[in-house]
């Protein structure tokens, strides 16, 4: 059987149809992901900043409904560590956070300085945060103010952000993150040492530089109440 030149054509033809249509297919779907993906940043950084105002943010009068709010946007670990942290009783007393709270009349308000996303996907995005929290007690002058950073690692649930790990950073935890390991990765290009011909003696301590002072941790100092 002889084929035409124009049947020829007309294959050829439907096949570009289809590449184009599957092409235009994955584009399309590439585009809508990426719209997603944004849209799922800008919603977790907004949501992320919002429930630390919450969480870190209280006074006598809404303690209570801000814990409970924050209890209704934790998960996983991070639900372990804010119910274990609510309900452990105060330092020397027989009260937990919320009694503690009203008993000693303790305000405390979180700003959020700046804030911004690490990393995301659709449903998941980890946020950084940089607070402050400023804390008085019994209605007197300032007691402190706490420069704060931490990370929520959160996930989308039945389409609500929910934190499922709270990381508070301090200095100490910052340095850790980025001290050298002892063991280079493979390919690794070692650092120049001390020479050979270096004697013992003047390795010993009398020729070893003073270490710099450690940098004041930037955690939360400890609180009469708890705080988050």
């Amino acid at each position: 059987m002889r084929i035409s030149i124009a049947q020829v054509l007309a294959g050829v033809l439907a096949l570009l149809v289809v590449a184009s249509v599957a092409l235009a297919g994955v584009l399309g779907y590439r585009y809508l992901d990426a719209r997603w993906t944004e849209q799922a940043r800008d919603s977790s950084l907004d949501a992320a900043k919002s429930y630390a105002t919450t969480m870190f943010g209280y006074d006598p009068g809404n303690v209570e409904a801000h814990v409970k709010s924050s209890q209704a946007v934790v998960t996983g670990p991070a639900k372990s560590q804010y119910d274990k942290l609510i309900t452990n009783p105060v330092q020397g007393q027989d009260i937990d956070f919320v009694e503690g709270v009203k008993k000693q009349q303790v305000v405390s308000q979180a700003v959020i300085q700046d804030a911004g996303v690490v990393t995301n996907t659709r449903d998941s995005s980890t946020v950084l945060i940089f607070m402050n929290q400023s804390v008085s007690r019994g209605g007197k002058d300032l007691v402190r103010v706490d420069p704060s950073r931490l990370t929520f690692a959160m996930v989308k649930q039945d389409g609500r952000w929910m934190i499922q790990n709270i990381d508070i950073i301090t200095d100490d935890s910052f340095r850790s993150r980025i001290q050298q390991v002892s063991t280079p990765p493979p390919g690794a290009v070692p650092l120049p040492g001390p020479s050979d011909t270096s004697t013992p003696e003047s390795l010993g301590p009398e020729s070893s530089a003073p270490a710099s002072p450690a940098p004041p941790s930037s955690a939360p100092a400890p609180s009469v109440v708890p705080t988050p």
